[in-house]
């Protein structure tokens, strides 16, 4: 349309109307730069399918169980870092190719996360580095991350327990339970042939109200800015979580049994029974 019939368009409608037309035509242009920009995005992650497959690869995540296993047998080993993982004393031994944050949510207060995020580049050396695509503005934010290799995943809004029937984080795919989740979506994308998991203790349930970790709490920036992960009411939540969690589990199981993908717990202890069981330190002799 010409810029001549877009002003007898516009001129066309009643004066009342027109702050409304101009903020609606606007609202749309936005729409369509921002669908372009997430395409983009999510086009940068088909470089990452199948570039490992057939290694293995560890994802590490931050359970209490940690404390006792040796990580340092992990140097050279291909991991998959998540949360605050960043503060365990091995990680410059370790050094993680890969680190996942999951997506901001309530009732982290903004300000908890900008301190996070500026925790996190500093302390994750050169990962690549996985975030939710809501979540690309607030984690850039006065040029955080300006030379690291970023990554984005765009999730919906869904967290039902369902999955899709491929991994493919070159679209959209449901919004992950936990980090974990979000983790083995990108190793199986990735292509690697066998996923370990460490450190996914999952027994919250068994100690209610109180938070453990590998790390003393204080050592997480969100929790030093007042956040309590024991934000809900009652056991229904935890309950519902737990079956949603497990549900995706169970689903990223058969997707990876399907192409062929050996997924291990190989976690000490701890609640999840999705994944066979495996002995940490066999898996280095």
């Amino acid at each position: 349309m010409s810029d001549f019939k877009k002003n007898i368009a516009y001129w066309a409608i009643p004066p009342a109307f027109q702050m409304l037309y101009l903020n609606l035509k606007d609202r749309s242009y936005q729409i369509l730069k921002g669908n372009v920009r997430e395409r983009s995005l999510l086009k940068k992650n088909l470089a990452l399918r199948n570039i490992h497959k057939g290694e293995r690869c560890f994802i590490l995540a931050t359970g209490s169980s940690i404390k006792h296993q040796n990580l340092k047998l992990l140097r050279g080993e291909t991991c998959i870092a998540v949360s605050n993982f960043f503060v365990h004393p091995d990680y410059a031994a370790i050094n993680p190719k890969y680190y996942c944050i999951a997506p901001y949510h309530l009732p982290i207060t903004e300000a908890a996360w900008q301190n996070w995020m500026n925790e996190i580049e500093n302390g994750t050396r050169d990962a690549k580095m996985f975030f939710g695509m809501s979540d690309k503005g607030r984690n850039e934010a006065d040029g955080r991350f300006k030379d690291r290799d970023l990554y984005y995943l765009r999730f919906s809004g869904s967290r039902d327990g369902s999955l899709p029937h491929n991994v493919d984080i070159s679209q959209t795919i449901p919004g992950p339970q936990s980090v974990t989740i979000m983790a083995l979506h990108i190793a199986l994308y990735m292509g690697f042939k066998e996923v370990y998991l460490l450190g996914c203790d999952h027994d919250w349930i068994l100690h209610m109200n109180k938070s453990r970790h590998f790390y003393s709490e204080e050592n997480h920036a969100i929790v030093r800015s007042g956040y309590n992960e024991w934000f809900q009411e009652d056991l229904e939540g935890q309950f519902q979580d737990y079956v949603t969690l497990w549900q995706q589990y169970k689903r990223i199981r058969e997707i990876a049994n399907r192409i062929g993908v050996q997924t291990f717990n190989a976690t000490e202890g701890g609640l999840l029974d999705v994944f066979p069981r495996v002995k940490y330190e066999t898996l280095f002799t």
